[in-house]
Formats: C-alpha cells, sequence, structure tokens
C-alpha cells in the first residue's frame, strides 16, 4: 500500500513539473539572473524603493521561472508560515490578455482587491484611474503606509504596441517618482524591446535590464531533464529506498546511447528545456503499479513519437494498395523518371504483381486491384498531399502552378488540365529513404513487397 502511495505522489510531482506547472527543484545556471530579480524585489519590499527591470532572454531559457522562484523565496523571507498575511501585493499582467489599457487596468483593481465600481472612473485619463486605484488602496489598508506592489508584465513587448503606451508610463513614472514603493519587471523574449518604447516612457525607465541565456553545456542540459525527473523524499513525502532506486533509474536511462543522443540533438538544434521536458511527460504518464520506475521502452517510444514527422504519421495508416503506388513511384524514380501520372504509376504496380501474383514462401497471394479502385487510392494520396502535380518548365508555363491547393490535380486547375487525370504528370512528395522507412515499420506487409520496396 505505501508502494502504491509513493508511485502515486511521484507520478504528480514529475507530471506537475514536464508541463511547467510547478517549478523545477534546481535553476541550473540560472544563479545570476535569480540573484538580480530577487535583490530588486526584495528591496521594493523592504525598503518601499521604487524600482523597474526587463528579464530578456529565449523562449524556454527559465524567465518565468527565475520570476517564480524570486517571488517563493520573498514568501519564505516575510512571511513567517502560510497563514501569515504577505504585506506586499502581487500583479501580474500578460500582454496575451490585457490587450488594452482598459482590460490591464480592471484586472490591476481586480488583482488589488478593489471592489468599487470603476465605471465612471475609466471615463477619464489612465494615470488619473490608476492613481485613484491606488489612492482606493491606500485609504483600505489598515496600516498608515502604503503596501508595496510587485509588477510583473509577461510578454512586456506586446504591452509595448498599446497606443500611446499608457499603461507603462504611468508605472514607470511612479516608481521613479518614489511616492509609492512599487516594482516593474518585464518580461520578453524580444532583445530590441527598448527599441518599441516611445522617447517618454524610456526618460522613466531605470534601464536596468536583466539578461537570461540558454544554458550553456550540454551537462547543464542533463541535469535540467535528471532534476525534472528526480524525486525527493521529503518534499514528496515518499520513502527513501523509493526515491533512490527511482533516481537511480532515471540516472541510468538519461545515459542510455539513444536517450542520450535525443538529448544532445535537442541540445544542439535550440536549447528548449520546455521540448526537452515535455518528450518525458508520456513515460512518465505511464507509471503505475505494473511500472513503478520509468521504463526505457516508454522513453524510447515517447521520442520516437517526438522525431517522427507529420507526414510519415499520416502515412503509417494507409492502405496496402496504396503503398504499392508509393513503391510504384519509388521504382519510376530510381529508374529514371522524375514525373510520371497515374497510367506510368499502375503500369509499374501491375508489371510487378504479375510476376508475383502466384503464391510464394513468403508473401503468400496476392490479389492485382481493377484500375478504377488503383485511381481511387491514388487520388487519396493526392488528397494526403503525398502526390502534388508536377512542376512545369518555365516554357510557355507558369513554374508555380500547381501550388496553390492540394486539389489542383484532381480539378483540373494545373497546367495540362485538360488531359485525363489519369494523363497529368505528378511528383511524389517523399524520398526513397523515407518509403523504406515506412515499409519498415508496417507489420502487415507480405514479404514480397517488402522485398520490392528494397529493391
Amino acid at each position: 500500500m505505501d508502494v502504491d502511495i509513493d508511485i502515486s505522489r511521484a507520478k504528480k510531482a514529475i507530471i506537475a513539473r514536464l508541463n511547467g506547472h510547478t517549478p523545477l527543484p534546481a535553476l541550473v545556471g540560472l544563479d545570476g539572473p535569480l540573484d538580480s530579480v530577487y535583490s530588486l524585489l526584495d528591496r521594493t519590499v523592504s525598503s518601499a524603493e521604487g524600482n523597474t527591470a526587463l528579464l530578456i532572454g529565449p523562449r524556454g531559457s527559465g524567465k518565468t521561472a527565475v520570476v517564480q522562484r524570486s517571488l517563493d523565496m520573498l514568501k519564505a523571507k516575510h512571511c513567517a508560515d502560510s497563514s501569515t498575511k504577505p504585506r506586499y501585493h502581487i500583479v501580474r499582467l500578460s500582454g496575451f490578455v490585457h490587450t488594452n489599457d482598459r482590460i490591464a487596468l480592471r484586472d490591476i483593481a481586480r488583482q488589488l482587491l478593489i471592489k468599487q465600481d470603476l465605471e465612471n472612473i475609466l471615463i477619464g485619463s489612465f494615470a488619473d484611474a490608476f492613481t485613484y486605484i491606488l489612492n482606493l488602496m491606500r485609504s483600505s489598508e489598515d496600516e498608515k503606509s502604503m503596501p508595496p506592489v510587485l509588477f510583473i508584465l509577461e510578454e512586456f513587448d506586446l504591452l509595448a504596441q498599446h497606443p500611446k503606451q499608457s499603461l507603462l508610463y504611468t508605472l514607470f513614472d511612479i516608481a521613479q517618482s518614489q511616492q509609492t514603493p512599487i516594482a516593474v519587471l518585464g518580461v520578453t523574449a524580444r532583445i530590441d524591446v527598448m527599441d518599441l518604447l516611445e522617447k517618454r516612457v524610456k526618460s522613466r525607465f531605470s534601464h536596468r535590464q536583466i539578461h537570461v541565456s540558454n544554458v550553456k553545456t550540454l551537462e547543464e542540459f542533463v541535469a535540467i531533464a535528471q532534476s525534472a525527473l528526480s524525486v525527493d523524499s521529503d518534499e514528496h513525502s515518499v520513502s527513501a529506498e523509493f526515491a533512490d532506486r527511482f533516481n537511480r533509474d532515471v540516472g541510468a536511462i538519461l545515459t542510455t546511447e539513444f536517450v542520450a543522443s535525443y538529448i544532445s540533438d535537442v541540445f544542439d538544434f535550440g536549447k528548449d528545456v520546455r521540448l526537452l521536458l515535455r518528450t518525458f511527460a508520456y513515460a512518465a504518464n505511464k507509471l503505475s503499479n505494473e511500472h513503478p520506475r520509468l521504463q526505457l521502452a516508454h522513453v524510447r517510444s515517447a521520442i520516437s513519437r517526438e522525431t517522427a514527422s507529420a507526414k510519415m504519421q499520416i502515412l503509417g495508416s494507409i492502405s496496402l494498395l496504396e503503398l504499392c503506388l508509393i513503391i510504384s513511384m519509388k521504382s519510376l524514380v530510381q529508374s529514371g523518371s522524375s514525373k510520371y501520372n497515374f497510367e506510368m504509376i499502375y503500369n509499374e504496380y501491375k508489371t510487378f504483381m504479375s510476376r508475383h501474383m502466384l503464391a510464394t514462401a513468403g508473401g503468400g497471394a496476392m490479389k492485382v486491384y481493377k484500375k478504377p479502385v488503383a485511381l481511387k487510392a491514388f487520388e487519396t494520396l493526392v488528397e494526403l498531399e503525398i502526390v502534388r502535380p508536377a512542376l512545369t518548365s518555365a516554357l510557355g508555363s507558369d513554374s508555380s502552378a500547381g501550388t496553390n491547393g492540394r486539389n489542383d490535380l484532381l480539378a483540373g486547375s494545373t497546367p495540362g488540365s485538360r488531359a485525363p487525370k489519369e494523363y497529368r504528370m505528378v511528383q511524389m512528395m517523399l524520398e526513397p529513404g523515407q518509403v523504406l522507412d515506412l515499409v519498415a515499420e508496417r507489420i502487415d506487409i507480405p514479404a514480397v513487397i517488402r522485398r520490392w520496396a528494397q529493391q
């Protein structure tokens, strides 16, 4: 029974981390930005300073994690226990959600627990309305002094695109005046965000920029995965024996050649931590009484799903006849034909099947489908955009024709469309190697067809 509880708690904690609902236990390579952000917010809370700063870094580099960890550290310092009410307020705005200043002002009032109707106040300027909200909050507090307010502005570059930038100007102006203790921390992925600010907004901004970069070494990248997948016996209330064995299995999986190669590819491609963690979510979701620890087979399956192209996933469910037509096109390409029509494809298919229509030792009896049935299968490949109209030469035709829609070939809106569709020239949008991979993944293919694809 205790093991079942350990598995349930470990699964819940790991999935929450991988999906970004809870922060990672360790922020690898982010000590510098974390110290800077925490120091800025703490000075506002402790010393009633007005501070402004921008947290800049690529997506997936850990900006939100740095902000959340700083707020957690601030709460741990200024709140003795969970029942203690913080003596500061936190207001979160996002450029995705708050698309204009009126929406932002309403949400500021909501987060500051202002219950008064603001309809008449919103008629005036943004600065007057915001000042009125602060005065309401100041008068509603039991303390004589105004409590600090921490503004976290996600997608700061989108907020900077509001007309006149009244929201940013007002916040920066109040922070600079030092009359009200507020901290404004903008979070953005745009390194040129300062160019978006108007001159009057720049004059009120402190120009303090905190940069967050992606992890610099592969070892740090692996350490992030290890941290996300590990279980702590004290934090998650699981047995020490279970946590120790679980973490050892995670370390063993991350060092296998297949998994290590995938992690290295993700690191080289873009160092996207969210992509890496999302890959392991499938394996973590498989934790159960039958599989109390992460299984290498589940991780391999998740990586295969993540690395598989969308086109290959679609082709995984095509019929045997449609696959035979693809192999016919592959044979035509290998014989030197860069363009072909349905008649050529069907002739290639029929020629091969005529030689092997009798029962063979490894493949069993094979059926030759009639031309109307094969044409229907060919049209299905056109609908799936596996086959497209062939680009014509520049002599007398538009070389870009046939690229405006997947149904151009069937609708007759391509060069040469006066000809019956069986004779319209097409090209296959697969490489020969992809055809071989497709055949290798299918287990329901007769041996005769498999040998044909490998020729």
